[in-house]
């Protein structure tokens, strides 16, 4: 008897605890007086736009293309990273512009959100930079979950979707961002490429999609040249250097430039020779902008009137270049201004892509093949500030406006823009590059393997895509590579 008298007392205690605690109202005990009550759009998207710097700076490709190599840790340059991992652009930049793009679209917080900008505006501009990741995602590892992708434990092992898929959707995206643009309008708050500017938006998405046009002219060229024409038609493309689109930094050391971060207090990174005896041979102005004479080193031999260019050393590549004052570093002007802008789409890469579609016979305007090549190389030395004599000089000696040629000076002007670099030098296979001696491999990648996660989490997926793409390893081509 007195057992269940005790368990009734105890029943009868929890039951009051339990409805006391639906009755009670705290109030705002728990709120945080000095924080946001919604979510602010303006931070989530300062925060995303981070990752287009990241990108712009990314070794892998710079490394990959040789247009510099490390000193005496040479890991990356012997292409000795199997896998790479891509889950922190799903967590992270990518789950902020969902959210943008939610705020703005749900009716019950889109009115709300509307003290960061307009709606539409800040649609597009998550849009916008949404399809760049991802761009560099797909060039970078080619199929992707995606379409299926960030609905959580509603589908924690989404599906593949394609190459040739994910650039539909991304075709898809720039077209819907660019009808959502209104530049009448206010445009988003924390923008730290444009403040708000949605004309200089308009720009980016049609950089992107030419750039995405001319990506897939092999693999699809009735979809290419139909995109790149419209741009071209639109009007809304880089046309100088005036134009280009840079990410700027700040001075403090949240918001400074990655390349000043690398060597505050490192030197890993060396001209490689590939890139240094591409420019002296073809006695290229650029060399002495692109890099810093050598501490220590002399060059082998030497092209420019007076042996002007004697110290400027490049390394081999892939090989430990322990004593790297022997070298010559990427140019100060960089790497030790921690303000230095880093180009993500340039009047010298539009104008050279340009140049190829005129050979393609796609409709670019005016411009002859012969005129855009031109305009590309002299657009990229002033860029880089090279005198214009000697921009006439070179000018002089290069006439020619083949195929080769625009893939070279391509990819010349693309210095350490890894990413773009990469994916040129992939889809046109120019220039030739020799691939690192002392690899274990020597095969230069053309893709990237996923992290042992994917397999790991998603098995059945993964088996499906590694079955219609390939083997999933560094050497198997994407989509848009045909060459």
């Amino acid at each position: 008897m007195n057992n269940i008298f005790k368990k009734a007392i105890l029943l009868l205690c929890v039951s009051f605890i339990y409805s006391s605690c639906e009755t009670v109202d705290f109030g705002n005990t728990n709120d945080n007086p000095n924080g946001p009550t919604a979510a602010v759009t303006s931070q989530l998207l300062t925060q995303a736009q981070k990752t287009v710097a990241t990108i712009g700076t990314d070794m892998t490709g710079i490394l990959f293309t040789q247009q510099l190599t490390e000193g005496q840790y040479p890991g990356e340059s012997r292409y000795a990273t199997l896998t790479y991992n891509y889950n922190g652009y799903y967590t992270g930049s990518i789950q902020n512009l969902n959210e943008i793009i939610k705020l703005n679209t749900n009716d019950d917080t889109k009115t709300q959100a509307q003290a960061f900008g307009d709606n539409n505006n800040q649609i597009a501009t998550a849009k916008i930079l949404r399809t760049f990741i991802l761009q560099f995602m797909t060039d970078s590892w080619g199929a992707l979950p995606w379409s299926e992708a960030f609905q959580g434990i509603d589908n924690p092992q989404p599906k593949f979707d394609t190459q040739e898929e994910l650039y539909t959707l991304m075709f898809a995206e720039i077209e819907e961002a660019l009808s959502l643009i209104n530049t009448t309008k206010a445009g988003p708050s924390g923008d730290l490429i444009f403040s708000g500017d949605m004309a200089r938006w308009r720009v980016f998405a049609n950089s992107l999609k030419m750039t995405m046009a001319l990506r897939i002219s092999d693999a699809n060229p009735t979809l290419a040249k139909s995109k790149f024409e419209q741009v071209i038609s639109s009007g809304h493309y880089i046309k100088t250097n005036a134009d280009n689109i840079e990410f700027n930094y700040t001075s403090d050391n949240a918001g400074d430039s990655e390349w000043h971060d690398r060597f505050k207090t490192r030197e890993d990174y060396i001209l490689s020779d590939a890139m240094m005896e591409s420019l002296r041979t073809n006695i290229d102005p650029r060399l002495f902008k692109y890099a810093e004479p050598s501490k220590t080193g002399t060059a082998a031999s030497t092209t420019f009137p007076g042996g002007a260019d004697a110290k400027y050393v490049g390394a081999p590549d892939g090989k430990v270049n322990g004593n790297v004052p022997d070298y010559s570093f990427p140019t100060g002007t960089i790497i030790y201004d921690e303000t230095y802008p880093t180009p993500i789409y340039t009047s010298a890469q539009m104008k050279l892509s340009m140049a190829e579609a005129k050979l393609k016979g796609w409709n670019v305007g005016s411009g002859t093949t012969a005129s855009l090549f031109k305009d590309g190389i002299t657009d990229s030395m002033t860029y880089w500030k090279v005198d214009a004599a000697d921009i006439a000089t070179y000018l002089a000696a290069h006439t020619s406006s083949a195929i080769a040629d625009i893939a070279y000076e391509k990819w010349i002007a693309l210095y350490l823009n890894g990413q773009e670099a990469w994916s040129e030098w992939r889809r046109l296979d120019a220039p030739a590059l020799t691939p690192s001696e002392f690899a274990g491999d020597p095969r230069i990648p053309v893709r990237l393997a996923y992290d042992s996660s994917v397999e790991d989490n998603n098995q059945a997926n993964y088996a499906t895509i590694v079955g219609i793409q390939g083997a999933d390893d560094l050497h198997t081509k994407l989509w848009w590579d045909k060459n």
